[in-house]
């Protein structure tokens, strides 16, 4: 309603929280973004930003004021959070959190497409026992991705790092802890931390026959050089 500020937090990693903020001008804020990550920024390259890619994922969650409470007794549950004050302290610890818990949900997305073309290459090497041209390339591009995708959650998200509020002012870190624990971030960041293991270790796997297989292939040429020099030498004689 029109008694509390209203605030709109843009994160670099896609994400974007909004406090008071009415459905038709959230739509309005999105477009705006939208438009202005996929245009030309002077690189003339698009951006590359979950927010950019055409899908949306959203996540709601309310915050109630409690102006007579102290700050060190504000609580989470499932639904929303009480505090005292809403304060550009609170909008930063809260808006933290949500923008980590959608972002969690886009990669699992990406990590489990990346899963199913895994599951294409095994079950195309089941078949014919040996990697077409293309099933090396996309297994190149999975390993690539695979690299990529935890490299952002670590160092975009940031869901190995303290919130600077909670570090800097203990009364928001109540807040911030519960919401951290009512949303699982660190549960589902080790979840998916698990599929990205696993298509690792396969995709090592299979690295590890393409050398192989590179590598015999190498062996007979030297062989047939060899081989073509002997009879070359015999003709001469």
């Amino acid at each position: 309603n029109g008694e509390f500020s209203r605030y709109v937090v843009v994160f670099r990693f896609g994400s974007i929280v909004f406090f008071n903020v009415s459905p038709r001008e959230q739509r309005q804020i999105v477009d705006q973004i939208k438009n202005h990550g996929e245009g030309n920024n002077g690189s003339g390259k698009l951006a590359e930003e979950p927010i950019s890619r055409g899908f949306e994922l959203k996540e709601h969650f309310g915050v109630a004021i409690c102006p007579g409470m102290e700050e060190s007794d504000s609580h989470v549950n499932g639904d929303f959070a009480t505090i005292k004050a809403f304060n550009m302290n609170n909008v930063a610890v809260i808006s933290t959190i949500m923008a980590q818990t959608v972002a969690l949900d886009s990669y699992n997305e990406m990590v489990d497409d990346l899963l199913g073309n895994f599951a294409k290459i095994n079950f195309t090497v089941k078949q014919t026992g040996n990697f077409t041209a293309m099933e090396r390339e996309r297994l190149f591009k999975v390993v690539a991705q695979n690299n990529s995708i935890f490299i952002d959650m670590v160092s975009k998200l940031g869901l190995k790092d303290r919130s600077d509020t909670a570090w800097n002012m203990s009364q928001y870190e109540t807040v911030y802890e519960a919401m951290k624990g009512e949303f699982e971030i660190n549960g589902r960041f080790k979840h998916i931390q698990f599929k990205l293991d696993l298509i690792q270790q396969n995709a090592k796997f299979f690295l590890e026959i393409l050398h192989n297989q590179k590598t015999n292939t190498l062996e007979w040429i030297i062989i047939w050089l060899i081989s073509l020099e002997c009879i070359l030498m015999i003709l001469d004689m």
